[in-house]
């Protein structure tokens, strides 16, 4: 007669230390671009070189800390697919209300003045108008994508309006440097016009993620 089966082994305890440093890392690695252009712009340092130092360390961060927690991994995978798309959808809304709102109230300013700025940052002297702003505008998808795969893992399980604050966050940097970096003629225009934006921005991203998330996992936020 032959033995019984062995049974499997019990699966290893969780961390809950390591969990949650796995959660904070990874949404922390993709604000790496965003990142990049805050130190660019504060210290002249070249954005390309930023950008690529900054992604060397996110990916060895991500698969010190995330990747080798399997469970963490499963979680983190599922909210950067949720993450990713729900971001690009944002990311076009976002712009879209700002299009519409300069439009409708009249306003002067150019809610696509960044774009040649990003990809001069990103080209130096190289390159003519239309390529920099070719680079700019993928530099500002590149953003958008990458702030909605961090607010993916680090709230996509919470209530949704959580989007709002997270959005206002990242608009409380954009307006303490783009003034200056940007030489906006009015602050006041940019500032309504900026809000206007990122709270469109922080619905799509927080409504959309939790029924990415729900859609994809069958679970509740």
């Amino acid at each position: 007669m032959s033995p019984p089966p062995t049974p499997p082994a019990p699966a290893p305890p969780t961390d809950p230390d390591a969990e949650r440093r796995a959660v904070l890392i990874g949404g922390a690695v993709f604000l790496v671009s965003g990142a990049s252009l805050v130190v660019h712009i504060l210290t002249g340092a070249p954005l390309w070189a930023l950008l690529a130092a900054l992604v060397v360390g996110a990916c060895v961060a991500a698969a010190r800390w995330v990747w080798s927690l399997p469970e963490a991994r499963a979680e983190w995978v599922a909210k950067v697919r949720a993450g990713f798309v729900v971001g690009l959808v944002a990311t076009g809304a976002y712009d879209l209300a700002r299009w519409l709102l300069v439009q409708v109230g009249g306003f002067h300013l150019s809610p696509f003045k960044a774009l040649p700025f990003f990809g001069e940052a990103l080209l130096g002297g190289l390159g003519d108008t239309t390529a920099r702003t070719a680079v700019g505008i993928v530099f500002h998808l590149l953003n958008g994508v990458t702030f909605g795969i961090a607010y993916a893992v680090w709230f996509g399980r919470r209530s949704p309006w959580w989007g709002v604050p997270f959005a206002l966050g990242l608009e409380a940097f954009m307006l303490a440097l783009y003034p200056g970096w940007l030489d906006v003629r009015s602050v006041q225009e940019l500032t309504q016009v900026s809000i206007f934006g990122h709270v469109v921005y922080g619905l799509t991203l927080g409504f959309g993620t939790t029924w990415a998330l729900r859609r994809t996992t069958g679970t509740t936020a």
